[in-house]
């Protein structure tokens, strides 16, 4: 069997509390630089301290996943900030259940009580696909954003239960 191998990078949109945190920081930040008038130097501590933190905050709040697939395996990593990499799952094809759209009836169906783990971008997306694995961890419903290589390596090595959105 021929190796097969595709990656895809996709960023999750920033949620309302990211929104607010990075807002809280940023207006705290300021209220620092403010302080350095009254304060002096102690001010002045203050604001690049916050300054840090508001960059954290920046830094934590814009996470990418990247989907590696790799003969039969779908290995997923977090990205955070653009700089710290954590591979978090490995799923292999071969106890998948069903890949197919997320609103699809089969996974619908075939979830039923499944542990979600949610890998998308959390946009309303048609492109949302869902792949239900059952093995000695239990039931699980990933959910993810494959492009079209992704969705065409996995139906090379499982074309039986992968549902494109065009074929069902």
């Amino acid at each position: 069997m021929d190796e097969v191998f595709v990656e895809q990078i996709v960023k999750r949109r920033i949620s309302i509390s990211g929104i607010l945190l990075r807002m809280l920081f940023i207006f705290l930040t300021l209220a620092g630089l403010m302080s350095m008038m009254i304060l002096g130097m102690l001010g002045f501590t203050i604001a690049i301290l916050l300054g840090y933190a508001t960059y954290l905050v920046w830094a934590y709040t814009s996470v990418e996943y990247e989907y590696s697939f790799l003969n039969g395996e779908l290995s997923v990593d977090k990205i955070i900030g653009q700089r710290k990499r954590k591979s978090i799952a490995n799923y292999d094809i071969k106890e998948a259940e069903i890949v197919a759209p997320l609103v699809s009836d089969a996974v619908v169906r075939a979830s039923g009580n499944a542990i979600i783990k949610d890998y998308s971008t959390r946009t309303n997306n048609n492109d949302v696909y869902a792949m239900i694995i059952n093995n000695s961890n239990g039931k699980f419903k990933v959910v993810f954003e494959p492009n079209e290589k992704v969705l065409e390596a996995m139906y090379h090595v499982r074309p039986a239960i992968v549902k494109k959105g065009e074929q069902l």
